[in-house]
């Protein structure tokens, strides 16, 4: 991912918790042709000082393959975005419109994990902790035909990289406009994007 110094994230608990907020994220992995890409929920672990990405497809799934293989993969999360247009700016003519976005790519190894317990940790992860659907009451015959249609994954990360693109190349009073546009919105999407860079210009000195 490129990413340009002013929006390279390195806080872990920041990526963390933008794939706990997103966790419907994309797994990428080489096919013979193109990139193969699934869309799927997954999880974040943080085990003995590492980061562990856990997930499942269905067995019919190409990925399958990349997940018995062992094959190396890219995940990717996408948290808030939204279009910046320039007239927000204080001289809109001197310059463009934008896209303001959060990001993360964990890059390693599939391996094969557990799939029931896949499907638990997923679970309560999804459910909450009074969850108001337990796969542990499903019939065991009916769980044992669901769980052989799938393979779960885990995944340590090698490679974190993280971006937060939230106008921290305009000025103050730029930025602020741009909050103040976005947290306006009609649209929750971009009213979650103002929030992010709201959050940002409180950490930094005015």
């Amino acid at each position: 991912m490129y990413t340009p110094p002013q929006f390279k994230v390195t806080d872990r608990a920041w990526v963390l918790e933008l794939i706990a907020r997103h966790p419907f994220g994309l797994l990428i992995t080489a096919g013979d042709e193109y990139p193969r890409v699934s869309h799927i929920p997954m999880i974040a672990q943080e085990r003995d000082g590492d980061v562990w990405m856990l997930g499942h497809v269905a067995r019919a799934n190409p990925h399958a393959r990349s997940i018995a293989a062992g094959d190396a993969a890219t995940l990717v999360f996408e948290g808030p975005h939204a279009y910046v247009s320039a007239s927000w700016y204080e001289a809109p003519y001197a310059t463009v419109p934008t896209w303001n976005y959060t990001a993360a790519h964990v890059c390693g190894r599939l391996r094969e994990l557990d799939a029931w317990q896949m499907v638990e940790l997923l679970s309560l992860q999804m459910e909450g902790p009074d969850p108001a659907w337990d796969p542990r009451k499903l019939d065991p015959a009916y769980a044992a035909s669901q769980v052989r249609a799938i393979i779960a994954f885990e995944l340590r990360a090698e490679a974190v990289y993280a971006k937060a693109k939230l106008s921290q190349n305009r000025t103050r009073a730029d930025r602020e406009r741009v909050t103040q546009k976005l947290c306006d919105s009609a649209d929750q999407i971009e009213r979650e994007t103002g929030q992010a860079m709201s959050a940002l210009l409180e950490d930094e000195e005015p």
